[in-house]
């Protein structure tokens, strides 16, 4: 057989799809993160561990700087510690989704090299890192609220 005809018909064949995964809300507590090849799965959840708190850090520090510069106002417009809980809640929101959906990861895990994937290799989409984002907030919320109750 010619070359060029197994060619062709080789192009003509088509493979079945791969039976798609259904994921979970909480897939991305648990699965789904890119690791490096070179690192044991240990090291990998410490880093994710590490870079979770470096965002969390850098939304507290939004918080206090807006806070601090409203207390340092003569006559601040509205409440100083309002004004920085509402703007470390406002810089988690657009560096959690918008900011990593631009650029496929937040700060804390660009330190380490790390990304957000779905099981299937993907990048998460705008609507799942809302989701996600709602999801962690509440539990922010509610696990305090639960060791106090």
């Amino acid at each position: 057989m010619d070359l060029d005809k197994r060619s062709a018909q080789r192009a003509g064949r088509r493979r079945p799809a791969a039976p798609v995964k259904k994921t979970t809300d909480f897939d991305f507590l648990r699965a789904g993160w890119a690791r490096p090849p070179h690192l044991p799965d240990g090291f990998r959840r410490t880093l994710v561990a590490i870079a979770y708190l470096l965002d969390m850090l850098l939304h507290i520090a939004v918080g206090l700087a807006v806070w601090n510069d409203f207390a340092q106002s003569p006559q601040p417009p509205w409440h100083p510690i309002m004004s920085g809980v509402l703007a470390g809640v406002a810089a988690s929101f657009v560096h959690r989704i918008f900011v990593q959906r631009l650029i496929r990861t937040t700060l804390g895990k660009a330190l380490f090299g790390l990304r957000l994937r779905q099981e299937d290799g993907s990048y998460p989409t705008l609507w799942r890192l809302i989701k996600q984002w709602f999801v962690g907030a509440f539990l922010t919320v509610a696990t305090p609220l639960q060791i106090l109750g």
